[in-house]
């Protein structure tokens, strides 16, 4: 039986967890902390009152999060849902203000779903998934790698459920977020953007290109997954993908090459495999 590598159920491998966000397979990109504890009590003091109380909201929150986060990250996952739904959850939905209050609810479910899916449970992940995508506009916005990341995650959670046809739509329109976002980078101002931002939403997208690709081998359409894995080849060598990542690719247009009898796209592939150790 063939098998192909690049679906990988961890939650914290996930967001293939993406660049430092993506790293959700991504767990979470944490938050910003608080005050770290090398401040004399004097100095926390001064920096607690010059906070508003939206910040002190926040900050209040987010130290519990962390806890939790830390939980999640050891892969404690039945600790951290327990955790996220007794502690956090609860704390975001009595927030006095928007962000903090749809920032954690993101967080939280975010990182339940995740859980979920490294548990296996698919169809809970995906239920979750979908409900983040309301707390989004708020925090962190739609134009965050944040939204066609969680686009992927829902494609990913409904070919757990071998549900192939319908895991086209998501990862087909993160596949065209992540265009839109890398052609924004990379003419930004901003150096930073146009380079280290708009490779890490490269390596992202490579991700759901790969998983496309494999959703299109379970339908049987072999030509537009080779393409799909060509595509992600191309970009990843030519913007320093990590290995990890462009091993993938090469290992499943390996598998999909050998289970069609296409030898001539096998043997290219094969010589990428070599090319890697």
């Amino acid at each position: 039986m063939l098998c192909l590598v690049a679906v990988a159920w961890g939650g914290a491998q996930m967001s293939a967890q993406a660049p430092a966000k993506d790293t959700q397979a991504q767990t979470p990109t944490a938050p910003s902390a608080k005050p770290s504890s090398g401040l004399t009590t004097h100095q926390t003091v001064v920096v607690t009152a010059n906070l508003t109380p939206e910040e002190k909201e926040e900050g209040d929150i987010n130290e519990v999060y962390q806890s939790v986060d830390a939980l999640q990250r050891q892969n404690r996952c039945p600790e951290a849902i327990e955790k996220y739904r007794s502690s956090v959850i609860p704390m975001a939905e009595k927030a006095k203000f928007e962000v903090p209050k749809n920032k954690f609810l993101f967080l939280a479910y975010r990182g339940i779903a995740d859980c979920y899916l490294s548990q296996e449970r698919f169809a809970e992940a995906e239920k979750l998934y979908q409900r983040i995508f309301q707390y989004m506009p708020v925090w962190p916005g739609k134009d965050d790698s944040d939204y066609p990341i969680n686009l992927r995650s829902v494609g990913l959670a409904r070919m757990g459920q071998q549900n192939w046809k319908a895991a086209e739509e998501p990862l087909q329109k993160a596949i065209t977020v992540f265009d839109e976002q890398i052609e924004k980078a990379a003419h930004s101002d901003s150096e930073f953007a146009r380079n280290e931002h708009a490779n890490n939403l490269r390596m992202s997208q490579d991700i759901a290109l790969n998983w496309l690709a494999l959703d299109y081998f379970r339908e049987q359409r072999f030509g537009e997954a080779l393409a799909l894995l060509e595509r992600a080849y191309d970009q990843a060598l030519k913007f320093h993908a990590p290995s990890t990542v462009v091993r993938q690719i090469v290992e499943n247009g390996i598998g999909i090459t050998q289970a069609t009898g296409d030898s001539a796209a096998h043997a290219t592939w094969a010589r990428r495999a070599e090319a890697l150790k």
